[in-house]
Order: C-alpha cells, then sequence, then structure tokens
C-alpha cells in the first residue's frame, strides 16, 4: 500500500560533504536558554574543523540531516542527524547522532553503528538524557581493538594505550545554569597520535533545566504576621494509561529485518512523540499516552549503513488512532533498498 506523508515537515534533506581539510569553521553554540542538537564535530590538527546537521529549538533550524559525509582522506559518516523541539506528550527534546561512522584517523580507526544521545526537559524539572551506542569498536595502532556495551554508564571512559587519549561514552556535563550538555561519543587524541590530535564528538544534545528559579524569601513584618496558609490538598491523580505503536522494516530483497533503523513517532502536526531503535528482527516499539483528538505517523529517521532512505513520500505511515491500552504494528513494513554505490 502507498506510504501517506502529509506532513511538510517530514520531507528529507540529503547533502554530500566534500574537500576537507579547510578553513576552521565556528563550532555551534547551544541556543541561550533552549535546546540544540549536533550529529557529528571533529576539530582535529592539520586546522580540521568539521560540523555537520545542527539544530536548535526554539531559534531553529529544528531538524537537520546529512545522509552521508566523505571527509577526503578521514573516512565517512552516514545517517548525519539532529533535531530539537515540543512533544505532544509534553516537554521538549534534543537528538543527534549517526547511523554509521567509518573514520581512519592514523593512531586510531573508528568504526560505529548506531550511535545518538538525547536528552528532554519536562516543565519543572530538570532534563534527563539517554545514550546508545552500537557496534562502536576503535582500532588502535592497528593491533589493540576495544569493544564497547551499547548502554554505557554515565561518563564511561577508556584510556587509550600509549597515552594515545581516551574515549568517553555518555559524557554529562551539567551547566551552572541548571542546564545539561550529553555527547554520546567523544574520541580525544592527544599529541602522540600525530598530526590529526583533537577531538571528535558523535551525537551531543543540550537542554535547559525546566526548574522554576526560587524566589527570594519575603521580609517578615516585625509588627503583624500572616496567619499562616493551609497546605493544598494534593490530587490523588493516577498515570494515563499508554498506547504503542510499533513499527517494522525489512530488506526490501531479503525480506529479513532491518537491525538499526531508527523510527520516529510523530503526531499530525509533526510534533516529535518519541524514537525507538530496531533490534535484529527489525521492529520497535514507542509507548505514549495517546490523545484521543490525534493522529500518529510512524516515520524513518535513519537507515543503518548499506541502506538508503525511502523516498521523501514514503518515509512515513499513517495516519494511525491509537487509544489508550491499544498495541498497533503499522500496516506494512517499510522495505529498505540498499544505498547507492552498494547495489
Amino acid at each position: 500500500m502507498p506510504r501517506t506523508a502529509t506532513l511538510p515537515a517530514l520531507a528529507v534533506a540529503t547533502a554530500l560533504a566534500l574537500a576537507l581539510p579547510g578553513p576552521a569553521l565556528a563550532a555551534p553554540t547551544a541556543d541561550p536558554a533552549g535546546f540544540s542538537a549536533t550529529g557529528f564535530t571533529a576539530a582535529l590538527g592539520n586546522g580540521i574543523a568539521i560540523t555537520e546537521a545542527h539544530a536548535a529549538y526554539p531559534s531553529g533550524p529544528v531538524r537537520a540531516e546529512v545522509s552521508s559525509a566523505r571527509f577526503a582522506s578521514l573516512g565517512t559518516v552516514a545517517g548525519i542527524h539532529a533535531r530539537a523541539g515540543e512533544r505532544s506528550t509534553g516537554g521538549t527534546a534534543a537528538e543527534a547522532g549517526v547511523a554509521a561512522t567509518e573514520l581512519d584517523l592514523a593512531a586510531a580507526v573508528l568504526s560505529t553503528g548506531v550511535v545518538t544521545a538525547r536528552c528532554a526537559s519536562e516543565d519543572e524539572s530538570d532534563p534527563t538524557a539517554r545514550v546508545r551506542v552500537h557496534d562502536v569498536l576503535l582500532t588502535v595502532d592497528g593491533s589493540t581493538r576495544l569493544g564497547f556495551s551499547a548502554n554505557p554508564a554515565p561518563g564511561t571512559t577508556v584510556q587509550l594505550p600509549g597515552g594515545l587519549g581516551q574515549v568517553v561514552l555518555n559524557e554529562q556535563l551539567p551547566g551552572p545554569d541548571g542546564s545539561l550538555t550529553v555527547n554520546a561519543l567523544r574520541l580525544s587524541l592527544t599529541e602522540a597520535a600525530g598530526d590529526l590530535a583533537g577531538d571528535v564528538v558523535i551525537g551531543s544534545v543540550t537542554c535547559p533545566s525546566l526548574v522554576p528559579a526560587e524566589e527570594p524569601p519575603a521580609e517578615e513584618d516585625p509588627v503583624e504576621e500572616e496567619p499562616a496558609e493551609e497546605p493544598a490538598e494534593e490530587e490523588d491523580g493516577t498515570a494515563a494509561e499508554e498506547g504503542v505503536l510499533i513499527s517494522v522494516a525489512e530488506d526490501a530483497g531479503a525480506g529479513h529485518g532491518v537491525k538499526d533503523v531508527v523510527f520516529e513517532v510523530v503526531d499530525e502536526r509533526g510534533a516529535l512523540i518519541d524514537a525507538c531503535t530496531t533490534d535484529a528482527s527489525g521492529r520497535c516499539g514507542v509507548a505514549f499516552a495517546p490523545q484521543e483528538h490525534r493522529t500518529y505517523y510512524a516515520c524513518v529517521a535513519t537507515t543503518p549503513a548499506g541502506y538508503g532512505m525511502p523516498a521523501p513520500d514514503e518515509v512515513c505511515d499513517g495516519p494511525y488512532r491509537i487509544a489508550p491500552g491499544d498495541e498497533v504494528t503499522i500496516h506494512e513494513p517499510f522495505p529498505l533498498l540498499p544505498a547507492p554505490g552498494d547495489q
């Protein structure tokens, strides 16, 4: 059946970056009192300064995608994405990362699957963070191979042999204003690594704290004292029951499920509900509290290495109406074709 995608914000941007190194580029800064996301940055020796896919909310743009970027002799990064904006379920989120990385930095060779960082802030709350890293492999000096957990604890740090540097996974950097910056993966190479010393960061997001500033205590009246207010009664509310929208991706030729496809669930306004990443069966689900008057779409956000994105008018499937307690699977799997050049 044909895919339905009537949301103008769902168009997929495609770009190809070439010819680096070049003049130094200014790295994007976090949106003041806002949300920001950057898919990939590198600041290395020989004047190499790279920034790909930057989004910010509310200043915009709220979404940026680069399907594949080749950086001269360094290698290729695919599926670079960044997005920031309000969620229809409440709060605001920022997410950034890549679908695959193959970089040769001389002293170290970095290979990854899907790597993403996400932070979210709810009203009157501090930001929360989530990081996913898949199939990360770092080969140092051509012999030492380092693998990493897919769900690293905050601040997981591994020192490289020979004083070459370090890798930090799920790096969380609180700001003095209560904001939180999260880097999914940071590779730092020292001068011992040679001409390419510097930093590579995959998936960087910043979310502000939405906790209201405390008001200074009122001065006491030495003559008259106001009677103490009775504490407000607490409402005995229960959490809304969730529904689930399950997305499915399969290899268009072989018919088997495709792992590491990132799906986003959005409503008819284009507001992001949440995202999920498919397992080996090609399936993943987003659980949320559906609203009776809303309809929802399952959209392919990024695909793993070796697969291309669907056509812009086929990137989303819907609309679906979901009631609390429902578990709805999309009508047909998304058939993914090989990426151009891999056929």
